[in-house]
């Protein structure tokens, strides 16, 4: 059936002059992600929160998101077949016009109040973030190892190997994302997961997530899946790395390319600013 859809933009103010910063706390509550993905989408003008939405969902964003204390609006784009399910992100939710940004609402969006959420205080809103020089000479004891899989355990994270089958959250201590240089495009995404314990990361290919173990009803499209799957890693983590070009992705842009020595190089880094105690940019 068609009908009209819209689009949910942020006008990077607050409502009734509220305080700035108080605000876009209660935004990455409400959104359930990162101070700085919160802080980006405020700095740019006209910044897309939510896409292919239905008049009543759009409205129900604009309730929530003006709740928070942020000043927003919804704008009709088309008209064709909506998403039945709003709260569900798409690749055009992920993907958006000049770098603007798109983030899935919480499920809790127009339920938490925000005079408490002011009252309560705020714990450190999200990842480290650390630029990665690929400079070094790969050592070895950093080399990556592959994973049978990524699933959802009881306490954390299933890779396959029995030492390795109820990773804890608190374990993961780094996540580098990349897209090889032979790839066929930007679905074609590697990364790198570190472990607190564990010198030689995992190597996986996004493609061996068991994205619904994770999120329910995933996105059809391997990046905009693998988005989700960082912003949740995030919440469920909030002190893990993220090296600062995957801490970008999640903002919409394109991972690096990297060759395969380069790679190598790449797990390197990260491993050292691991050992050497870096702690980065904190979100």
């Amino acid at each position: 059936m068609t009908r009209k859809i819209y689009k949910v933009v942020l006008t990077g103010k607050s409502v009734h002059n509220e305080n700035l910063p108080d605000v876009k706390r209660r935004m990455a509550r409400l959104f359930k992600t990162s101070a700085p993905v919160i802080e980006k989408l405020f700095a740019r003008e006209k910044a897309v929160v939510k896409r292919g939405l239905t008049e009543d969902a759009a409205n129900r964003y604009v309730a929530a998101i003006q709740k928070a204390g942020a000043e927003c609006y919804a704008e009709e784009t088309a008209s064709g077949p909506a998403a039945e399910k709003p709260s569900q992100t798409t690749e055009k939710d992920n993907a958006s016009e000049n770098g603007k940004n798109a983030l899935p609402l919480s499920e809790t969006a127009g339920k938490a109040d925000a005079e408490q959420d002011r009252a309560q205080p705020q714990g450190k809103g999200g990842p480290r973030v650390i630029p990665v020089q690929t400079s070094y000479k790969p050592e070895d004891r950093f080399s990556p190892r592959p994973a049978s899989w990524l699933r959802a355990s009881p306490a954390g994270l299933d890779l396959g190997e029995k030492p390795f089958r109820d990773v804890q959250w608190e374990r993961i201590a780094a996540l580098a994302a990349y897209i090889p240089d032979e790839g066929d495009g930007e679905e074609d995404i590697r990364f790198l997961l570190f472990l607190s314990d564990e010198k030689r990361p995992f190597f996986l290919d996004a493609k061996q997530i068991d994205y619904p173990s994770f999120q329910e009803s995933p996105p059809a499209k391997t990046a905009a899946a693998f988005r989700g799957f960082l912003y949740f890693l995030c919440r469920k983590n909030n002190t893990m790395i993220l090296e600062e070009t995957t801490f970008d992705f999640l903002s919409g842009n394109t991972l690096p390319r990297f060759t395969e020595e380069r790679a190598l190089k790449y797990a390197t880094a990260v491993g050292l600013l691991i050992e050497d105690g870096d702690e980065g940019d904190e979100g």
